[in-house]
């Protein structure tokens, strides 16, 4: 009993639950967005967002000055430009294509990191990872083939918005070597919220009171995920649960069928398998490498230690 309730698998079960709710604020996403401007949704979503991380700094034991202190401004605010864009992009595709194949499309991230680390950060990529990006590639243009059902803007929008998050999740890597995860928090909700204002501002309109508990129902889950996957991130490694992120397209496929009827052809399933297949051997190469590194820098550090206890 104390194995299975070990920090391991309890942040492994709150990803699953954390996936199974991002797949249902993108439901509520798409329900709405069929008859309400983006941008409003976007600015509600993102004034929530910065309440709560103002709300947080507040009680932190940093407290709200020394959270809002970066040294690395330009970054972190490029950061909340680049999930502001990739939010953006998600919701407009959610509105041109099916709930499942936008997700399809948006697995291909962990992909584009890998590829974007390699440029950007300089990081070792062997060939195995190599070929899995191929491999992830061709998945995406079985999705795209002409026989299938994802094609046109909906689809560009969509790996748009997947190269976006790509682009986020590597600049967040930088920003945390100078500031602590509640300061780069914090400055995705104010830039979103000052870009969102000022566009959403323009597009005012009536919710009915059915319509609005949906707009609430997404800050909720949007609010509840993160939370349940930053305290998984904080009870499991990275490489531990970064696997289980993929069961979002899984959730997606029959709450896309019992909500809107929707479900993907065959060559969005195939493109999606192979995509996914190749996320997860690219991953497992990633966590062998980081065994490896950890192994070669032990015996150094015990070295070292021997040679002070001469």
């Amino acid at each position: 009993m104390a194995q299975f309730l070990s920090k391991r698998n309890m942040g492994i079960a709150l990803t699953i639950l954390s996936t199974l709710i991002f797949a249902m604020q993108d439901a509520i996403t798409k329900q709405l967005v069929s008859d309400h401007p983006v941008w409003f949704i976007m600015m509600v979503r993102f004034w929530v967002l910065l309440a709560i991380a103002v709300g947080w700094a507040m009680i932190s034991e940093q407290g709200l000055y020394n959270v809002v202190r970066t040294k690395r401004p330009v970054l972190q605010i490029f950061r909340g430009l680049l999930l502001f864009a990739e939010i953006c992009l998600i919701t407009f595709a959610f509105s041109m294509l099916g709930l499942a194949d936008v997700t399809a499309i948006f697995q291909a991230h962990p992909l584009i990191v890998t590829g974007l680390a390699a440029v950007f950060l300089g990081e070792t990529v062997g060939w195995r990872r190599i070929t899995a990006m191929v491999c992830g590639m061709a998945g995406l243009l079985i999705m795209l083939q002409p026989d299938g059902n994802i094609g046109g803007w909906g689809a560009v929008v969509a790996l748009a918005a997947s190269v976006s998050f790509a682009l986020y999740q590597l600049f967040t890597r930088l920003a945390s070597q100078d500031d602590s995860a509640l300061t780069s928090f914090l400055y995705v909700g104010i830039v979103g919220a000052v870009l969102s204002t000022i566009i959403g501002s323009q597009h005012m309109m009536a919710f009915d009171e059915v319509e609005w508990v949906l707009l609430l129902g997404i800050c909720a889950t949007g609010t509840s995920a993160h939370f349940l996957l930053m305290k998984a991130l904080s009870l499991a490694q990275a490489s531990d649960i970064q696997p289980f992120n993929y069961l979002q397209l899984v959730w997606s496929i029959p709450i896309g069928f019992l909500v809107f009827s929707d479900l993907p052809v065959w060559s969005t399933i195939l493109g999606a398998i192979i995509v996914v297949g190749a996320g997860l051997f690219s991953l497992s190469r990633q966590r062998i490498r980081d065994a490896e590194k950890a192994a070669a820098v032990e015996p150094e550090a015990a070295e070292k230690v021997a040679v002070r206890a001469d």
